[in-house]
């Protein structure tokens, strides 16, 4: 007996609703009559998107500046968002002293960072951004992470100080950690 699929076989009755397949039995025929009948069936799977953008009070252009930074400088997402959430909890127009934005740069690093990347304003958002990730991204080809990060909140002077005395981790560094590990940052 011939087993016919519905889109192929002239003669099938559907009892079923067109969302379900249906498969029936033809009724059988002399070998001579039955026709070899070919379907062709294509099927595309698609993996399903993931979005990149993260969970955080910050909009989808300043997380892709964060991410292009990221890559631009050899910093991990993960850790240049704990950084920005423990320095600033994504507040754009942070400043804390001297210290501006959402990575607070201080101002100190102004003139040195517009002569290595072009950096003009430490309250502009984007290239807060990106001045944090230039920085982070050196320390973190140098250290280690606990390092950078110390590094990052001191100052390299003042992190070489405290390494100095074997002091290796701060609360900021533990903060920062802490955040990582609690997977604040993740897509």
């Amino acid at each position: 007996m011939p087993v016919a699929c519905v889109c192929c076989w002239p003669a099938v009755s559907r009892d079923a609703p067109p969302e379900e397949p249906v498969l029936t039995l033809a009724e059988e025929e002399p070998e001579e009559a039955v026709q070899p009948v070919v379907c062709q069936l294509r099927v595309e799977v698609k993996a399903p998107e993931v979005d990149k953008y993260r969970d955080i009070p910050l909009d989808h252009e300043l997380q892709d500046v964060a991410l292009a930074a990221c890559e631009e400088y050899g910093v991990l997402p993960d850790i240049l968002f704990a950084v920005m959430d423990v320095e600033s909890g994504y507040q754009l127009d942070a400043q804390n002293g001297e210290g501006y934005g959402l990575m607070q740069i201080h101002s100190i690093n102004l003139p040195w960072l517009q002569e290595q990347i072009g950096t003009t304003d430490l309250s502009d958002p984007a290239q807060n951004i990106k001045a944090g990730a230039y920085i982070l991204g050196g320390y973190l080809e140098r250290y280690s992470l606990t390092d950078s990060l110390m590094a990052y909140n001191l100052g390299e002077g003042g992190a070489k100080a405290q390494w100095a005395q074997g002091i290796h981790e701060t609360a900021y560094t533990r903060k920062v950690l802490t955040c990582l590990a609690e997977g604040k940052e993740e897509v």
